[in-house]
């Protein structure tokens, strides 16, 4: 199964790799000017019927609100030295904390990105 994984399209970038050394990145997210890397133990996937749902904590505050990321990864079968190309959703929600001022309804951002899948040895 593929473990290396480009997103790529309206200005984010992902760089998402599975089964590394879990102190290692992981994941690096770029938009615009911001970036940020994270590493296993700060990401969340949930399986669904539709692939991976993988999620991460943009802005962390528990009392001004936050924003989280996430993206579909589809399971697929990717010979080494082989690149598979695939087409997928990432959403954004923006959401606001019980200290906001003012207080703002949840809000949600979709786009399709285009991604490359491989499978590559991670280090351990």
């Amino acid at each position: 199964m593929a473990n290396k994984f480009t997103l790529k399209g309206h200005h984010i970038e992902v760089d998402y790799t599975i089964g590394g050394n879990p102190t290692f990145i992981a994941l690096k997210y770029k938009r615009g000017t911001v970036s940020k890397s994270f590493t296993p133990g700060e990401i969340h996937t949930d399986t669904t019927a539709l692939g991976s749902l993988v999620s991460v904590a943009l802005v962390k505050t528990i009392d001004t609100g936050g924003e989280l990321f996430a993206f579909f990864l589809p399971q697929l079968d990717v010979p080494k030295g082989q690149t598979a190309h695939f087409t997928t959703a990432v959403v954004f929600e923006h959401f606001s904390g019980p200290d906001s001022i003012p207080h703002r309804p949840t809000t949600w951002e979709t786009f399709v990105l285009e991604g490359t899948a491989q499978t590559v040895i991670v280090p351990l």
